[in-house]
């Protein structure tokens, strides 16, 4: 009979594309990692050692097979020593223990004979998953050595049948060795929570350290939080012994810039440290708790930490090693071994710190003996001195000696490359070394540094602070002056690189979204598959915050939380092998030029210490101009804009212009020949610019007096506010608004808590200026008419809205809202700080009837993550739903709104201030009518907006010219797209 290749059966079962990552290289603990060739969508895929599965004849080698960055096996392959002759192969694939054990899991069709590569007799099978009905492989085949089972998700087949026959490609590409680890990881970390094997300790903390040196610190908080929970659960959780896997947790979590979760871990080391049979415990403390304060900015206070601990770390080290007595031999006592690694190492964190401040000459100093201190170890390793000679290099940078920098920085990454091949580590130092290249002229020589760093940054999924990538596109730049004809490509990949610079958890948070909403492409049912693996990771997240603040009894409950975890990417893998590639990967401008309509362009910023970088694509060309705006000179900016907005009352404030048109002049001035006649202008801000909407920029001068008739930049285009160009590219991928059947849902007019119930939610001991607060929240009557003015515009029933004493927590909850393409929440909103002892952002409801206390009347950010929406766009018309401003916008939007987009809403429309009533509900109002006539989200707002600007002083009051009453409203995320054609009345002006 033909060979019927297996891919060919793949079409068959209609499989589609993965993500591109790979995995990789072992490290020790890890085991074996052979490289095992491509699947169907191009991924690398490796195989590991797996357990034993069920089988009729002697197993020679069990492998599970992980491709394109999944945790959980793409396909199981296990060789059989035994008789391969067909009516063996038959029976194995008809009956016995393997194809029960198989059949447990998915339902397959008889049987079909067939050949692979070279002409092997096997029999193909093809399965559907029984959880979800997701298509499956399984194939029985005649291997070298006896009979090869296999089974797995479709685009695994070409991998299995490598396998199976002995023909893999050698070799995987892009390469890099925390892969594996994670793997591992993920394996123990599963382990840790449901058994007591003591033995798995020292191989968590050996993973947590690999992973650790390889600035994986995600993967290494996985690892030390399951070392922890072995260790706690045999020597119970007050022992002063777990500490150090506790301080390691801490300090992981603090890398990733989650500085209040590691806070409370340091704070319940102290006391443990104190009584721990380690005696380096107490310095280890003082120095991670330094390097967390640093991490946060509180440098002076990390400084004074770090001496602490070069002093408790001094007092363990051998007097004679001390004071630089290089004869004296290798120390052979594990404590002061120990001590001697972190004296090294808090050495040069003080070398890095002086070389910051007025005390930089000590800095070659300290480099010195951080050197000598790892010698006389005998375990000055090529990591650790490539870390040595990139700190050398900084403080060579800080005192002007920059020849000595670049060959510091060369020999640096020369290292690195060896000890950390394909890891962030290299990455950084690449970047680096790039920099410092260009730094004197020699742009060809910085462009391979940084193109070499770029491609293990995009390899590894990873990003970098935004001052080490904008010399990338300082020197793309200066490239693309100087050769005019290549000026296009390079300033395309100046685009591409500015996406490798890290940005909020805002992005996060709404790429997940956005990568449901694309990998579904319209199919329920993917889109609930996805969604159970983000609520998974959202539960299991929660359960460990909750056992690190110190509550008990959660083991059991984080095992079962992991092993939904495990089941559901593995229904993901099947259902949607392209999410993990949407969720992670950046887009590159052509990506982004296919996804912008003829009238549509798109700006991101990046903002650093010294300069910023704005880039923009429209029309399939990439824009960039420099921008001598600093992220400080931002903040400083947008805070002066806020303040003559909204006065400290929350009334309009004394507006200048001067703010408006400087923000406007360092960020799109440049570009504004470009951005001619663009209709609509996406904008991806960038740190404190979350914090305003873009539409109350200044193109030019305006008069206090009269500012109706401004130059907003409104005037010139609808704006949209997207996180990043990721986002709406995945949003616009899926080709698809809302399928839900409903038009809208409306809540508003709260009932205030009494005062009796805020007493008991705020005591007066501990909130009693909350309460004093809270009680301030009164009710938004106007509210009332702005929900029952929507609800008529979108045709919704009355029984669609919930208003007064009816609009709860439950309601909310009740009210079917995966069935609304609008939905419309017209309330207060409390953001981060404002109540301090309301934990998260949050918005008022009325408190449920007969309730004793006031808890019911706030409905949190977290609760709002799980409602499950299908909406085209959300209307948060409440009090300063868009964030205060500067540092504080990014992380209220990160709260409230990334919530609602976690929940699945395309667009959300936020406030940046409390709103004015009248506003607000002829904002909404118009904004609707104009959009069931047919506009986008962004015509909508940008026409109601000019309505309330033109009609100033004529039909409307004076004052609705300030941006107070007209600006507060911005649009994030993509919302409703515009229909293909648009009735007139959507330019028509309404009756006032």
């Amino acid at each position: 009979m033909p060979r019927l290749p297996l891919l060919l059966m793949l079409a068959l079962l209609g499989c589609a594309r993965p993500p591109d990552s790979a995995y990789v290289n072992a490290m020790p603990g890890s085991g074996p990692v052979d490289p095992a060739g491509k699947d169907a969508r191009g991924e690398d895929c490796t195989a590991q050692g797996g357990a034993a599965l069920p089988a009729d004849l002697p197993v020679i080698r069990s492998r599970e097979v992980y491709c394109g960055g999944w945790t959980q096996p793409a396909a199981r392959v296990v060789q059989l020593r035994g008789p391969g002759d067909a009516a063996r192969l038959d029976a194995l694939a008809s009956g016995g223990l393997w194809r029960t054990w198989l059949d447990q899991r998915v339902t397959c069709a008889a049987p079909q004979a067939t050949t692979l590569a070279g002409g092997v007799p096997a029999r193909l099978l093809a399965c559907t998953r029984k959880n979800g009905g997701w298509p499956h492989v399984a194939l029985v085949a005649a291997g070298p050595d006896g009979p090869v089972l296999a089974d797995g998700v479709a685009t695994a087949a070409p991998v299995m049948e490598g396998l199976a026959t002995g023909r893999v490609s050698a070799g995987t590409a892009g390469q890099a060795r925390s892969a594996a680890l994670e793997i591992a990881v993920r394996r123990l970390s599963a382990e840790a929570f449901s058994a007591n094997d003591v033995g798995r300790y020292e191989e968590l903390m050996n993973l947590g350290r690999e992973l650790n040196q390889a600035e994986n610190f995600a993967s290494a908080e996985d690892a030390y939080r399951a070392a922890l929970a072995l260790q706690e659960r045999v020597l119970g959780r007050n022992s002063p012994d777990t500490v150090t896997a506790l301080m390691h947790l801490a300090l992981n979590l603090s890398n990733q810039g989650r500085g209040q979760e590691a806070a409370a871990l340091f704070t319940r080391a102290v006391p443990l440290a104190e009584r721990a049979g380690d005696p380096v415990a107490r310095a280890r403390l003082a120095h991670y708790q330094a390097l967390s304060l640093f991490q946060d900015g509180q440098d002076a206070a990390g400084l004074a930490r770090l001496r602490e601990a070069e002093a408790l770390y001094a007092a363990l080290v051998p007097p004679s090693l001390l004071q630089g007595n290089e004869g004296s031999g290798l120390v052979s006592d594990p404590a002061a071994v120990s001590a001697m690694l972190g004296l090294s190492e808090v050495r040069r964190n003080l070398a890095r710190a002086v070389a910051r401040g007025d005390d930089k000459a000590e800095a070659p100093s300290l480099i010195a003996q951080s050197r000598r201190l790892l010698r006389q170890t005998g375990l000055e390793t090529g990591l650790l001195v490539a870390r040595s000679l990139r700190t050398e290099a900084g403080t060579s940078i800080s005192l002007g000696r920059g020849d000595a920098a670049t060959r510091q920085l060369e020999a640096a990454a020369q290292r690195f490359s060896i000890a950390a091949p394909g890891e962030r580590p290299e990455a950084v130092t690449l970047f680096l070394n790039g920099a410092r290249r260009a730094a004197v002229g020699r742009r060809e020589e910085a462009l391979t540094a940084f193109r070499a760093g770029a491609a293990i940054l995009r390899a590894r999924q990873i990003a970098l602070p935004i001052n080490l990538v904008l010399p990338y596109l300082d020197t793309l730049d200066a490239e693309a002056t100087a050769r005019p004809a290549e000026a296009p490509a390079l300033r395309k990949e100046a685009f591409a690189a500015a996406q490798l610079a890290q940005r909020s958890n805002t992005v996060r948070f709404v790429q997940q979204a956005s990568a449901r909403i694309g990998a579904a492409a319209g199919d329920a049912r993917v889109a609930e598959a996805v969604r159970k693996l983000q609520d998974a990771d959202q539960a299991l997240r929660a359960l460990f915050a909750e056992r690190d603040t110190g509550a008990a009894g959660l083991d059991a409950r984080i095992a079962a939380a992991q092993q939904a975890r495990a089941e559901a990417e593995s229904t993901v893998a099947a259902a949607a092998p392209g999410y993990r590639q949407l969720l992670l990967s950046s887009v590159d401008a052509d990506a982004v030029a296919a996804s912008l309509g003829p009238k549509e362009a798109l700006v991101t910023m990046l903002l650093g210490r010294s300069h910023g970088w704005v880039l923009m694509v429209r029309g399939g060309e990439v824009r960039t101009a420099r921008s001598s705006l600093t992220e400080a000179e931002a903040g400083r900016l947008v805070n002066a804009l806020r303040a003559g907005t909204v006065d400290a009352g929350g009334r309009p404030g004394r507006f200048d212009p001067a703010p408006a048109q400087a923000l406007h002049a360092g960020l799109l001035a440049p570009l504004a020949g470009a951005l001619e006649g663009a209709e609509t202008l996406i904008v991806v801000p960038d740190g404190p610019l979350l914090g305003i909407p873009f539409g109350m920029l200044l193109t030019g001068p305006a008069d206090p007096a009269a500012l109706g008739a401004a130059p907003w930049l409104v005037r010139r285009h609808a704006i949209v506010h997207v996180p990043s160009p990721q986002t709406l590219v995945t949003l616009r991928g899926a080709g698809l608004g809302s399928a839900a059947p409903m038009p809208y849902a409306g809540f508003g007019d709260f009932v205030p808590p009494t005062p009796a119930q805020l007493t008991r939610s705020f005591p007066v001991d501990r909130c009693a200026a909350d309460a004093r607060l809270a009680a301030g929240l009164v009710r938004l009557p106007g509210t009332r008419v702005e929900v029952e003015e929507a609800e008529r515009l979108t045709g919704a029933r009355p029984q669609d809205v919930r208003l007064g004493a009816e609009f709860t927590a439950a309601s909310l909850r009740s009210a079917d809202l995966g069935q609304r393409r609008i939905i419309h929440l017209a309330t207060h909103a409390l953001l981060p700080g404002e109540l301090s002892c309301l934990q998260e952002p949050s918005i008022v409801v009325s408190a449920k009837a007969g309730a004793a206390d006031a808890d019911s009347a706030f409905v949190k950010a977290s609760d709002l993550l799980g409602l499950k929406l299908d909406a085209d766009l959300v209307i948060l018309s409440a009090c300063n739903t868009g964030g205060p401003g500067g540092a504080g916008g990014g992380e209220a939007l990160s709260g409230l709104a990334r919530a609602l987009f976690y929940a699945g809403a395309r667009g959300l429309m936020v406030t940046h201030w409390a709103v004015d009533d009248a506003a607000a509900a002829l904002t909404v109002a118009d904004s609707l009518r104009r959009q069931q006539a047919g506009a986008s989200s962004a015509a909508a707002l940008r026409g109601a907006q000019l309505l309330l600007l033109d009609e100033a002083g004529r039909r409307l009051p004076e004052a609705f010219g300030h941006p107070f009453f007209w600006a507060p409203f911005a649009l994030i995320g993509d919302g409703r797209r515009a229909a293909p054609v648009q009735s007139a009345a959507a330019e028509s002006t309404p009756r006032l």
